[in-house]
């Protein structure tokens, strides 16, 4: 038996990992008690994957789809297919009718990430989507406007903070995100032990707030009311760090926007008690170390932007921006925002179609894809390549998508299984796992708290035919008469150099110790040292903006919001939640992750659930001003009352190749088909769809029928 040293890929944590393997067969997989970082840890997830590499059901040839039957067919065969279609789409249509769609494990799979804007470079179209335009856009959108690069991620140094204030996230289910935090618990329970306060902002008492520090109810889609309203506090009793507004432009004007917002009608729409927000406020000003942070729960509601801005403003206008104990800027971070400026001006993005939205990290909103290819006209989508990512669940439209993409001339999904958006497509192509490939944590270089460089060699052979979405992407190009990256001969030259040949330069260009990655389990590098972010501010940099145009336009449209929900009656409201079990959709084929009993249940408060006549247990509709589902019911008193809860991911479609997923009565309800799309429903400035704080209505179905 040989063990080999790797680490998961599922999250920003990248726990490692053990494999042990037996005559080129993964036997085992296991956390790493010798990890520099992780040290033993790893949630439930990260050894499941080897349930996913195993999986029959996992693609493991290229497929084409023949009305409702799938054939396997070579590589050769299926990429000059592909290939000729796709160029013949481009020279009739122009570069514009063909999109791409990249998924959520790009995040971390650099070949993924890299090679995949290499691909849409050459491809010289606007039509790039990703599925951060489902959770996270609104960090970049505001991250570019007040650091100058939306790779600029400050992260919360818990094991040096005596104040953490935490909204809409779940550590200890999800290992929080745009951080490297694996052990979070611990982490958490540490600043209490030394004195200091954790305090956890939710519309429901989740399972870190059972475990460690003070729950805040709020309710659903008011975060940013609380937010402006504690600065309004901070700045009405002089309360700011000086010397922190001095490297600032915008400080006067971001003092008179937060005055618009009155901590008494604060109080009044979020349900937070005004001297709960008073208190909060002065506690977090006062601590000698204090750090805010959100994640999804603020970042899909209708306001993200604005509250991720009052977020960062709380960390920079009390001195706490940079710092130990504060939200640091990790000095890789700075290496990362060079790398994205450079494929940006590869790709030169434009604004959308439909919309006219501004691209935000290169990538255009998915809440306008089924506007994109289904309104005639000059850049029309025609063909989409879907990589790793399954947007017939994770986007809003639910049938209108669906129409969407059967009415494609080409469509290609690239992914581990034939998800219900791979059902749709012309050719499936199989790619390989985590343990089948050569990677390093591209992405989470800028986002670790302790810093630490790993390259991990692929544990075992792929099974079957699958190939690196690198490789498949250059092979493309190539057969379609695509440049990658827009250069002369790179289609090329990438496909004799190999992924494995260019990733020491990708970290190169990060200041990465290429030969140290390669140590079995990496090794721990120097800690960072506060301030460097800050120093090239002084030095001559952009001072930090506290009042960009963009973001304080949403002030009027947010305080009259602020009026109507502090004067009215507050309807009920529809938030999601992550699953311990659970990952997105791309996890629920695996027999050992099936939580007991039906997944996917829509808590509701006891006291919602009387004065609607609904009992435990039973089915309800669940009914939006977009669409309705019918689902299973449990009652939860750690909701805040007006509040419902459903997980997303689920919906599975028998058409898909995951057996388990789609087994007949365990498919969950697609809590996205209640979300509006097209243009007018996204946030303004980072054309996010609204998942957090619908209003919806739930109603008994008939009993006995």
């Amino acid at each position: 038996m040989e063990r080999v040293r790797t680490y998961c890929r599922i999250c920003e944590a990248a726990c490692g990992l053990t494999a042990d393997v037996e005559r080129g067969e993964v036997t085992r997989l296991q956390p790493d008690a010798e990890h520099p970082v992780t040290r033993g840890y790893a949630c439930v997830k990260g050894p499941a994957m080897l349930d996913v590499h195993r999986d029959p059901d996992r693609l493991a040839h290229p497929q084409r789809r023949d009305g409702g039957a799938w054939h396997d067919l070579s590589w050769r065969e299926a990429t000059r297919a592909i290939g000729e279609r796709l160029a013949a789409i481009r020279r009739t249509h122009g570069p514009d009718s063909v999109a791409v769609y990249l998924g959520n494990p790009s995040a971390f799979a650099w070949q993924m990430a890299v090679y995949t804007g290499g691909f849409v470079a050459g491809l010289q179209t606007r039509n790039f989507f990703s599925a951060s335009s489902l959770d996270c856009q609104n960090k970049f959108a505001v991250a570019e406007r007040m650091f100058g690069s939306y790779a600029i991620q400050p992260i919360p140094d818990l094991d040096r903070t005596d104040f953490f204030l935490c909204l809409g996230s779940n550590p200890v289910v999800s290992q929080m995100s745009f951080v490297a935090m694996p052990r979070p618990l611990e982490r958490l329970r540490a600043i209490v032990a030394r004195g200091g306060r954790v305090v956890m902002v939710n519309p429901r008492r989740t399972e870190t707030a059972r475990a460690v520090g003070e729950q805040v109810f709020i309710r659903p889609d008011t975060d940013a009311f609380l937010l402006m309203a504690m600065l309004r506090v901070i700045f009405d009793e002089e309360l700011a760090d000086r010397a922190a507004l001095e490297r600032t432009e915008g400080a006067d004007e971001l003092a008179r926007a937060v005055r618009q917002f009155a901590v008494a009608d604060a109080a009044a729409a979020s349900g937070v008690p005004a001297e709960t927000i008073v208190e909060l406020a002065r506690a977090f000003a006062a601590a000698p170390s204090a750090t805010a942070y959100c994640s999804t729960g603020v970042n899909m509601g209708s306001a993200g932007s604005l509250a991720f801005f009052a977020v960062q403003a709380l960390n920079v206008v009390t001195g706490n921006l940079d710092r130990a104990g504060g939200a640091l800027v990790p000095s890789r971070a700075l290496g990362l925002a060079r790398l994205a400026r450079w494929i940006d001006r590869l790709r030169a993005p434009r604004p959308s179609r439909i919309g006219n939205f501004a691209p935000v990290a290169g990538t255009l909103p998915t809440g306008v894809l089924a506007d994109e290819i289904l309104t005639p006209g000059d850049g029309q989508v025609r063909a989409l390549f879907v990589i790793a990512g399954n947007p017939l669940l994770s986007a809003p439209g639910g049938e209108r998508l669906r129409r969407a993409l059967a009415s494609l001339e080409l469509m290609v999904s690239i992914d581990l299984y034939r998800n219900e958006t791979g059902a749709l497509a012309h050719y499936t192509l199989p790619t390989t796992d985590f343990l089948e490939r050569e990677d390093f944590p591209l992405v989470q270089v800028g986002m670790q708290p302790e810093p630490y460089a790993q390259i991990t060699p692929p544990v075992v052979a792929p099974r079957g035919e699958r190939r690196t979405e690198g490789r498949i992407l250059v092979d493309l190009a190539r057969a379609a008469g695509v440049r990658m990256f827009r250069a002369p001969g790179a289609s090329w030259l990438l496909g004799r150099l190999g992924p494995e040949r260019l990733l020491p330069l990708v970290s190169r260009a990060l200041g990465w110790p290429v030969g140290e990655a390669r140590r079995p389990g990496g090794v721990r590098l120097a800690d960072d040292v506060p301030g460097e972010f800050l120093r090239a501010v002084a030095a001559g940099g952009k001072p930090i903006q506290l009042a960009p145009r963009d973001i304080l336009a949403a002030v009027p449209r947010e305080t009259a919001r602020l009026e109507r929900e502090a004067s009215g009656a507050p309807p009920l409201r529809l938030i999601g939640r992550r699953q311990r079990r659970s990952h997105n959709s791309w996890m629920h084929n695996l027999p050992r992750l099936r939580p007991d009993g039906d997944e996917c249940k829509l808590a509701i408060h006891p006291l919602d659930a009387e004065a609607r006549g609904v009992r435990a247990g039973e089915r309800v509709a669940l009914e939006s001003a977009r669409g309705r589902l019918e689902v299973p019911v449990e009652l939860d008193d750690d909701l805040m009352p007006g509040t419902v809860s459903l997980p997303h991911g689920w919906g599975h479609d028998a058409a898909a190749s995951w057996r388990v997923a789609a087994r007949a009565g365990e498919t969950g309800a697609n809590v996205n088909a209640l979300a509006a799309d097209g243009p007018d429903a996204l946030e303004p400035l980072s054309g996010m769809v609204r998942y957090s704080g619908i209003e919806v209505e739930v109603r008994p179905l008939a009993r006995g029928s």
